[in-house]
């Protein structure tokens, strides 16, 4: 995961991006805050910085226009399926 965000990102962005990668259906802030039991003020900060980082997209929710969904860009979902299927460099001792 290293490899497809930035090395500063603070632990609750990488986790609002775990609970996206996981995540089947885009996600409105509030149910990011329900999965990751951040606040909403943490997740709003996190998808902040992570739109600024083009890591996650912001779309429209249709049910409710006041709503936005997030979830991940291509090359962050590419880059992070990629990084699943690598195998892992550390050897067993």
């Amino acid at each position: 995961m290293s490899d497809c965000l930035d090395d500063d990102a603070p632990p609750s962005a990488k986790l609002v991006v775990k609970v996206l990668e996981y995540s089947d259906d885009p996600l409105t802030q509030g149910e990011i805050s329900d999965r990751t039991r951040l606040s909403p003020r943490t997740v709003r900060s996190s998808i902040k910085r992570l739109k600024e980082q083009d890591v996650v997209e912001e779309r429209v929710y249709i049910p409710d226009a006041r709503k936005q969904i997030y979830v991940l860009t291509d090359s962050v979902a590419e880059c992070l399926q990629a990084s699943e299927g690598a195998p892992e460099s550390a050897e067993a001792v």
